[in-house]
Parts: C-alpha cells; structure tokens; sequence
C-alpha cells in the first residue's frame, strides 16, 4: 500500500470536485441507458485520499436511518488504482461511522464494476436486496456490513 493522508474536505474543495465529476463521468461510460447525476446528498461529509499531495481518491458517508449509513462515490482515480487507497478509505470511513453510532453500512455499485464487487466483498461486504431507488433496477448491486 502507498502512503496516504486521509482528509475531510469540504464539499466545495476543488480537488474534491474534480473527482467527483470524474467518479460520475465513469459511471455514465459504463451506464449509458442509466446516467448518474453530479448532484449528492447535503448531508453527505466526505473523505479525500492524498498521495504526495495529489487528491487520489474519495469515498462519502450519508446517513440513511437511525443506525445506518450509506456509501457513497467511493472513487480513485484511474492512474492511482491498484494501491489499496480504496481500502484506506474505507477503512477510515468505518472507523468514522463507528464514532457515529453507525452499525451498518449500506452501499450500491453496478453489474459492469467487477473490481468494485471484489473490493467490497474482499472487504466484508455482503449482497443484500437492492434497496431504496435501487430496488428494481437490474443494473443495480447492493451490499451492507455490519460495524
């Protein structure tokens, strides 16, 4: 794994941005007959992976119920893949919803993300029925794990 410093950006930061907007424009490569929107939750708080002072990577935390939390946007950057900054991420991210009384984490990924399945089931994650704007939408893969 490379060294990273994990930051909590404002939503405005434009590093922050920039990756997000990149994040959405793959998906929508990938999903054309189903686009993605650059809008997120106000609510979302977010996490920046640094690598030698290059925004490598991001991943958000929205609260869904009472106890639960959803991911959101975890992206890392094309030439920064491969280097366990997803990982990084995540596991800050656990440990940030830990302190907020988060028990379970609930994410959705896509049918055409295959190195995004194996990340989160390498990681603990397991299927579980779609939910939320996810349920019925045979594009869609969803996974929870408990904290």
């Amino acid at each position: 794994m490379v060294a990273v410093l994990i930051v909590s950006p404002p939503p405005q930061d434009p590093e922050l941005v920039r990756l997000l907007v990149a994040a959405v424009d793959e998906l929508n490569a990938r999903y054309p007959e189903d686009p993605t929107a650059h809008g997120l939750d106000p609510r979302a708080r977010f996490l920046l992976a640094d690598v030698e002072g290059e925004a490598a990577g991001c991943v958000a935390l929205v609260p869904y119920a009472p106890g639960v939390g959803e991911i959101k946007r975890m992206f890392v950057a094309p030439g920064h893949r491969g280097r366990g900054i997803a990982t990084q991420l995540l596991a800050t991210l656990e440990d940030r919803a830990r302190a907020q009384e988060i028990r379970t984490l609930l994410l959705e990924t896509g049918v055409r993300q295959p190195e995004s399945v194996a990340l989160y089931e390498k990681l603990g994650f397991r299927a579980v029925e779609a939910y939320g704007p996810h349920a019925g939408n045979p594009l869609s893969l969803c996974y929870a794990k408990a904290l």
